[in-house]
């Protein structure tokens, strides 16, 4: 599926054993074997509550789950539990695998008579699909909706993920690792002073020129790889900007997704050449950069690499 399209959808968005003792002296011998099925099965029935702060009750663990998301795709594999995914989006290519997954449509606009058919016991949807769920539950489908808004709600939803698929475990150790990426970026960066910092530009899209506000994810990433949003004082999460306020506020970065699998095919050479632009701090030094769309676009665990990515472009000699 053409990850432009994706990148458009991003846009439209405007784009998750407590071990009892055993009592008496009794031998090694004495001690049945474990049933992992059986313990798995303890946690169920299990009660969630979604980012929608509704209560789900799953009667038994998931064994047949649609995805409508791509950011939900990419949590369900990379807890283990892609082989449970039996139907994900035309748009949810990652890892290799979800791509040979039945589709169910659009992330937009998933046919629900082929989510039904494929009898899932879990749904895992978004804020977007609202509009369905009524539909959803009335056909008797389990729906948890993810919506997270910063880098915590994704580790959460990582986990919320974890206990209704029956990976807990592995989802704890995942945001363990996570958290440790995440802190070893802060803390690199937070000696260096506020007035050191790069002002940093980032293009979402050029026809007309969009960025990011503050609240946004990307907008969080620059902060927490310790830049500075040019457009930090927008209250928009995805405002439109004027070229001259580009030109007047004179960033020192400015990073984009083109040519990284967004579709769109434009370098470093062409936005430099864009006129009135020879004067910018960062055509004149050569810092524009390109980051990867799903990295920075997609709430899931690569929503790390993207951090990294990021503290990468603004201090190359720190982070090699």
């Amino acid at each position: 599926m053409n990850c432009f399209n994706k990148m458009l959808a991003f846009m439209v968005v405007v784009l998750l054993l407590g071990v009892g003792g055993l009592s008496g002296c009794s031998r090694a011998s004495d001690v049945p074997p474990v049933n992992r099925a059986q313990e798995a099965g303890k946690a169920f029935p299990l009660t969630l509550t979604d980012d929608m702060g509704r209560q789900v009750t799953l009667n038994a663990e998931p064994v047949r789950i649609v995805s409508l998301a791509p950011s939900n795709t990419e949590i369900l594999f990379a807890l283990g539990l892609g082989s449970k995914v039996v139907g994900n989006t035309t748009y949810c290519d990652y890892p290799e695998e979800a791509k040979q997954v039945a589709k169910v449509g659009g992330f937009e606009d998933p046919n629900l008579e082929k989510v039904v058919v494929l009898k899932p016991d879990l749904v895992l949807a978004t804020d977007m699909h609202l509009p369905l769920l009524k539909v959803m539950e009335d056909a008797g489908l389990k729906v948890v909706v993810l919506n997270p808004k910063t880098l915590e709600g994704i580790f959460a939803n990582i986990e919320l993920v974890g206990k209704a698929g029956g990976a807990e475990a592995k989802a704890v150790a995942l945001t363990g690792e996570l958290h440790d990426r995440l802190n070893a970026v802060t803390s690199k960066v937070a000696s260096i002073p506020e007035k050191e910092r790069p002002l940093v530009y980032y293009e979402l899209w050029y026809e007309p020129y969009m960025s990011i506000g503050k609240d946004s994810l990307i907008g969080q990433l620059i902060s927490l790889a310790g830049g500075i949003n040019v457009i930090a004082d927008s209250a928009e999460e995805y405002p439109k900007i004027s070229e001259e306020v580009i030109i007047e506020r004179n960033p020192a970065v400015m990073i984009n997704s083109y040519g990284h699998g967004s579709g769109v095919t434009m370098t470093p050479q062409e936005i430099a050449s864009r006129p009135g632009w020879s004067q910018l701090a960062f055509v004149k030094n050569s810092r524009i950069y390109s980051i990867e769309s799903d990295l920075v676009a997609l709430s899931g665990p690569r929503i790390v690499d993207g951090l990294e990515k990021m503290a990468q472009a603004l201090y190359p000699s720190l982070f090699k």
